[in-house]
Formats: structure tokens, C-alpha cells, sequence
């Protein structure tokens, strides 16, 4: 049994978001959705941006004050390259702040990314002045 997960850091990625749209209160709970105007990625796994218009996150607001994310997000690396990036999570009131916990996964037609395709990953986010930050790691397979 694993008492650590070995992980490598693959890169920060920072979505800029404008005003969420909420759907308040709901009939099975309140929702917000928000898309983003752009952003970054920057490391050394992978460097680019993010596509503003194909990309949203539908967040599920829960009675125990916690949000469950359910993101699709299409990166263009900085070769012009389109990635698919989809993940779920877990945000949480952490004092002033939320604690973000994601699972991406991607998909890509581009040769030198393939290995993208079969990697899972995890995230560990933060609000920033503009949006939110992910700090990306990809989970090793131990031998």
C-alpha cells in the first residue's frame, strides 16, 4: 500500500474569468457557470493558453458548502496544438480563501503530445486576482 503518491509537476495553468452566471436557488441546486476570457500555461511539461470560447465550468453549489467543478476547458499549446483538458473536483471554504482539488484528463490529436492522452492527473488550485490557478501533477506509476 501507498502511503505517498509519487507525482511530477507538469505545469500552472491560470483561467481568467468575468462574471459567473447563477442559477439561484435551483431545483436540484444552485449552479453557477462560468467561462473563461482566456489564461495561461506555463511549465515544463507543456507552455500556452487557453481558449476562451469553447471553454466552461458548470459548478454544482452543495448543502454542505462545498462546490463540485465539472470543467471543459481547450487549451492551444504554444506550437498550436488543440488539447482537450476535462476535470472534476472538489472546492472548499478554507478561511478566506478556497481549497480546490481537481482530476484532469486530456485528449489531443497532436503527434509530440500524445502522451497527454494517457496520463491522469491531479491539481491542487487558489483563487487569484483574476481567477483561479492549478498547479498540474501527474501522478507516476510506481514499479
Amino acid at each position: 500500500m501507498l502511503t505517498n503518491l509519487p507525482v511530477s509537476f507538469l505545469f500552472r495553468i491560470e483561467a481568467f474569468i468575468d462574471e459567473p452566471i447563477a442559477i439561484s436557488p435551483g431545483p436540484q441546486a444552485d449552479r453557477v457557470i462560468v467561462a473563461p476570457t482566456g489564461g495561461v500555461i506555463e511549465g515544463p511539461a507543456l507552455q500556452g493558453e487557453i481558449v476562451a470560447g469553447p471553454s466552461s465550468e458548470w459548478a454544482t453549489l452543495r448543502a454542505d458548502g462545498t462546490m463540485k467543478a465539472d470543467v471543459r476547458l481547450v487549451l492551444k499549446s504554444k506550437d498550436q496544438q488543440y488539447i482537450l483538458m476535462t476535470y472534476n473536483g472538489i472546492a472548499k471554504p478554507v478561511g478566506d480563501s478556497l481549497s480546490v482539488i481537481i482530476a484532469p484528463l486530456f485528449e489531443t490529436a497532436a503527434q509530440q503530445l500524445t502522451w497527454l492522452n494517457n496520463i491522469q492527473t491531479v491539481g491542487i488550485g487558489k483563487p487569484t486576482d483574476q481567477g483561479i490557478s492549478y498547479d498540474i501533477y501527474q501522478i507516476n506509476v510506481p514499479e
